[in-house]
């Protein structure tokens, strides 16, 4: 917390070392996201370790990382603001937050742009012996043979929702098509929003696969969800047709797409297909292949209220365009900073008297921030926990979330209700907390997200299991916020050289360190490794060779002004 420009402060050697573990755990949660299994579209590089435990630990750390990191945000800028005055203040958070948010975004873009092209491409060779799905994925016909005859399920889906035949009619791999229609495989099998391999062979325009699947019994009228037939998708834009590709990792001659199509065209006709019955007139219908997840709640809402789910997710779509990329909590840090400047000025005006003391005593505070934190929370459906928004146009409900973590930690400060009880019970917090992650967890897989096809049959259902789901997530961050609060306090409140080291480096480390682990990914997606090594090498690795250039390059440079304030070597 020390600057050149500014008064030498106390220093909350626990606060300052809880901190620099929020921003350290957004290594952690970046490092497993390959081995989470999500679409590619949401993380380019798909490891062949993907596993659902990842998920849920992604779900643990996402739970309450920053809203740790924004409470205690709230509590140094109010401490700031008591000792040094609004207007350094503002200065000093400009300097710190704006600055960095500024300077690092501009090359980051495009070298996050990069990165993700080129994990895409180079993830798109898959090691055909570590399952069917790989072999499908790689068009090995032979290794197709062999995981069979050793006893796979060639018709199972893979943590993705899709099975063997799926991917490798995705990829245009006829001869692994032949092998596993050879086993018997459902032809008929569908994608999670009714997608068959005749339609993914008809949408990139591969004659060669429509005749095998079609002579083989596949349905030449098959429709999706939204009542699209593989004749349909041969009129899909050629644009969109390459930016699918490019999502699915899909090889494609874009000079060679217009012919290709037009003999498909002239064949399934031939064969009697027709065009379906899309219902274009739908709200969000273009939308519903990139989040199928959200059809079947809009499909039950009346008229006016679908007209306003759809307007909900244009602007949705536009404040999570990624923008700032993993930088965007500084945007929203710094908006609430500008609200809390204007809030105090007005506050002062008016002489308004100190907030009583158990609205900041642990546990009574939960009266009011659960409440508080309930409400945007229940807006957000993507994911257990907040949302994620990295676009210049903030998200409503993202921003009200933590300006309410950063509002009790800005209250907080200097109030002997808070000092006295925040570390109160602090094994008992982290114990709660587990079972109602778990719980948490079961309510998210029977809701459902936006990035997949919900669980709940109806939208009733779909609704409680919302609000339960919604119920945990804030709960868990504040337990795990106290927990921690507690746990630091009692064993780390004394001054420590190295932690303090680290807590200064901590900010250049999550800055940086983006593009480092995604590299670390690609290289190592396809290598038949425990998935925990994988990570263990992912955050290691970014971590040291980031602290080797925080020493050499950054801590006694201007970067690091910025970032930390001066620093002398004799520090």
């Amino acid at each position: 917390m020390q600057s050149s420009d500014l008064p030498t402060i106390k220093r909350y050697h626990d606060f300052d070392a809880l901190r620099a573990v929020a921003m350290l755990l957004g290594i952690v949660l970046h490092g497993m996201m390959s081995l989470v299994p999500l679409p590619v579209a949401v993380w380019p590089t798909q490891d062949v370790a993907r596993d659902e435990f990842y998920l849920f630990l992604l779900h643990a750390i996402h739970g309450f990382r920053l809203q740790l990191f924004f409470v205690l945000s709230g509590f140094f800028t109010m401490m700031m603001c008591k000792k040094y005055g609004l207007k350094k203040l503002l200065k000093h958070r400009a300097q710190r937050i704006l600055l960095p948010l500024l300077i690092f975004t501009i090359p980051l873009l495009p070298i996050f742009i990069a990165t993700d092209y080129y994990g895409r491409q180079i993830t798109a060779n898959y090691d055909s012996s570590l399952s069917i799905w790989d072999a499908a994925k790689a068009g090995d016909a032979d290794a197709i043979n062999q995981h069979i005859a050793s006893g796979a399920d060639p018709n199972a889906a893979d943590l993705t929702g899709l099975t063997p035949l799926n991917w490798a009619t995705r990829l245009g791999h006829v001869p692994a098509v032949k092998a596993l229609i050879s086993h018997g495989v459902d032809i008929h099998s569908a994608e999670p929003d009714g997608t068959t391999a005749l339609h993914n062979a008809a949408l990139f325009g591969s004659l060669e696969m429509v005749k095998f699947l079609v002579n083989a019994g596949a349905d030449i009228n098959a429709e999706t969800s939204l009542g699209y037939a593989p004749l349909s998708l041969t009129e899909v834009d050629e644009f969109s047709t390459l930016i699918i590709a490019e999502m699915m990792s899909v090889q494609l001659d874009d000079t060679e797409l217009a012919n290709n199509r037009k003999n498909v065209i002239a064949y399934l006709k031939e064969k009697g297909a027709k065009f379906g019955s899309p219902d274009l007139e739908e709200p969000l219908a273009w939308l519903y292949p990139f989040l199928p997840g959200i059809k079947p709640l809009v499909n039950q809402l009346p008229a006016a209220a679908q007209t306003v789910m759809e307007l909900a997710v244009i602007f949705w779509i536009l404040c999570i365009l990624p923008v700032f990329q993993h930088l965007w909590f500084l945007y929203y840090l710094f908006l609430i900073v500008l609200g809390f400047v204007a809030v105090t000025r007005i506050c002062q005006n008016l002489k308004w008297n100190p907030v009583p003391s158990w609205m900041v005593s642990w546990p009574l505070c939960l009266t009011w921030v659960i409440p508080l934190t309930f409400v945007p929370q229940f807006f957000m459906i993507t994911d257990f926990g907040p949302d994620t928004a990295a676009s210049p146009i903030p998200w409503p409900p993202l921003i009200l979330y933590y300006s309410v973590f950063f509002g009790f930690g800005a209250l907080a400060f200097g109030q002997k209700s808070f000092n006295s009880t925040a570390g109160r019970f602090w094994p008992i917090a982290l114990m709660l907390a587990i079972p109602i992650l778990l719980l948490g967890q079961a309510e998210f897989e029977a809701r459902g997200s936006l990035y997949a096809s919900p669980q709940a049959s109806s939208l009733s259902v779909f609704f409680w299991h919302h609000l339960l789901c919604v119920l945990c997530s804030v709960l868990y961050a504040w337990l795990m916020i106290f927990g921690l609060i507690g746990a630091f306090q009692k064993y780390c409140s004394g001054e420590s050289p190295r932690i303090r080291y680290l807590s200064d480096a901590s900010y250049w480390l999550y800055i940086a360190h983006l593009p480092v682990a995604m590299l670390l990914q690609i290289w190592i997606a396809n290598t038949p490794w425990l998935g925990a090594v994988k990570l263990l090498v992912i955050c290691t690795f970014t971590t040291l060779f980031l602290l080797a250039i925080y020493e050499i390059a950054v801590r006694y440079t201007w970067i690091g002004t910025m970032l930390n304030g001066r620093k002398s070597r004799n520090n």
